[in-house]
């Protein structure tokens, strides 16, 4: 039986008055890959925020395998040891290495000495093919490569679930490649994954579902198929003759 790692029920978000999350239903299985799509201002990052408790709800229920980490008493912290997150920006702490920048939270929060912390670091990096790179300071890298760096920190802490932030948005043409391809090599290995993004063709590639946000609502989803060749929902037809025009 398939295990659900994320759930929201009903979940709704608003600030004063204006409700820019509205009723949102959403599942997340174990080893699934599910992209949110949609115009900007649509919800897709401040749902992929709840997830992890960056944002806090109005009403509803998120569950992380099985815990409401909408209730007040949750150890949010330790719900997040289990989330990896990776955002537009790289937010690397410029006066460490990148091995360093790797390496800080499973030695501070206890989970690895230092030794251990440095060789499993040193195997990301080959992961996410920056190997060369361990000694240097983020200011000599790329976006692009400080992006990949972002994705090798957030596995240093084994998560069993990533969140993916628009991660190419803030990245030069040329560089977005590299990055996308160290996730399609994560979802090759089953991680379950999150991801907000504008990349379409990289959402048909790697997507197990495709939902489509608009208004703070989902208006439609299904496998990539469904939702790139027949979609149903006006809002997503018109959605994708833009930006697949573009």
């Amino acid at each position: 039986m398939t295990k659900t790692r994320i759930e929201m029920k009903d979940v709704h978000k608003r600030y004063g008055h204006n409700e820019v999350i509205k009723g949102v239903n959403l599942a997340v299985q174990d080893n699934e890959v599910v992209v949110l799509i949609g115009a900007s201002g649509a919800g897709k990052s401040t749902v992929l925020r709840m997830m992890n408790g960056l944002e806090t709800t109005s009403a509803g229920e998120i569950l992380i395998d099985g815990v409401d980490i909408a209730k007040p008493h949750v150890n949010i912290d330790q719900v997040r040891t289990k989330i990896g997150m990776v955002f537009q920006h790289f937010n690397l702490f410029p006066n460490l290495t990148v091995l360093g920048n790797i390496t800080l939270a499973p030695v501070e929060l206890g989970l690895m000495s230092k030794d251990a912390a440095a060789k499993e670091g040193r195997r990301l990096l080959d992961v996410v093919g920056l190997a060369d790179k361990a000694d240097a300071r983020p200011a000599k890298l790329s976006g692009g490569q400080k992006q990949r760096v972002a994705i090798a920190r957030a596995l240093a802490m084994k998560p069993d679930i990533m969140l993916f932030d628009e991660p190419t948005s803030a990245l030069d043409p040329e560089m977005v490649g590299d990055v996308l391809a160290v996730m399609r090599k994560l979802a090759k290995q089953g991680m379950t994954m999150v991801i907000v993004t504008h990349e379409m063709g990289f959402a048909k590639e790697v997507a197990d579902r495709v939902v489509f946000f608009g208004d703070g609502q989902i208006m439609e989803q299904g496998t990539p198929e469904q939702i790139f060749n027949h979609p149903q929902c006006p809002r997503l037809q018109s959605f994708l003759e833009k930006v697949l025009e573009a």
